[in-house]
C-alpha cells in the first residue's frame, strides 16, 4: 500500500513530538520513572537502574531520528518496538489485575493508571509507526502540502494531550468519587 508523502511526515512529526515529551518527562525524574519500572514487575531488580536510563534514552533518540529522512525508518521501527513493549507490560499487569500501576507515561505531574485505553492508544502509534515506513505516491510537496502537514501535525499533538489529559482526570474523578 503506498501513501500520499504527506501521511509519512505528519506520522513522524507527532511521533517524534510524543517521544521526545515521554523521554524528557523520564528523564527529569529517574528515580520516578525507575519505581514506575519497578510496579511493573517485569523488568528483573538487577536491570531496573539501567532500564531506568535506556528507555529514556532510546525515547529522546527515537524522537529527534524521526525528524531526519535518512534515519526515520530506523526510527519508527525503534518507536514501533519500544510500543510493544509497552503494551505487553500493560497488557500482562491489566491480566494479572493490577490497574493502580502508573503508566510512566506523562511524568509525575501527569500520572494515569494503566487500562485498555492505553493499549488502544499506544496500537494507534503503532499504526503511525507503519506510516512511517510505506511505501508514498511519488509527487512533488507544494506549499499547500506544508501548510497541511504543520496544522495535522499540531492538531495532532493537541489531541493526543487532550486523550492524555482525559485519561489522567479519569483517575482523579475515580479518587474525588471514593473521597466523597
Amino acid at each position: 500500500m503506498s501513501f500520499d508523502p504527506i501521511i509519512p511526515i505528519i506520522s513522524a512529526l507527532l511521533l517524534s513530538y510524543i517521544f521526545v515529551v515521554a523521554g524528557l518527562h523520564k528523564w527529569q525524574d529517574i528515580a520516578e520513572f525507575k519505581t514506575t519500572l519497578t510496579n511493573y514487575q517485569i523488568v528483573p531488580d538487577s536491570l531496573l537502574g539501567g532500564f531506568s536510563y535506556i528507555v529514556p534514552v532510546l525515547e529522546l533518540v527515537c524522537g529527534v531520528t524521526l525528524l531526519l529522512p535518512p534515519t526515520s525508518v530506523f526510527a519508527a521501527i525503534l518507536a514501533a518496538t519500544l510500543l510493544l513493549m509497552y503494551i505487553f507490560g500493560i497488557a500482562i499487569n491489566l491480566l494479572k489485575g493490577r490497574r493502580s500501576i502508573d503508566c510512566g507515561c506523562g511524568g509525575t505531574e501527569q500520572k494515569q493508571s494503566i487500562s485498555e485505553w492505553l493499549i488502544l492508544r499506544n496500537g494507534l502509534l503503532l499504526v503511525m509507526c507503519y506510516c512511517v515506513t510505506a511505501s508514498v505516491l511519488p509527487r512533488e510537496l507544494l506549499w499547500f502540502d506544508w501548510v497541511v502537514v504543520l496544522l495535522a501535525a499540531v492538531i495532532g499533538g493537541l489531541f493526543y494531550n487532550i486523550l492524555n489529559q482525559l485519561l489522567v482526570n479519569k483517575d482523579l474523578l475515580k479518587v474525588l468519587r471514593s473521597h466523597g
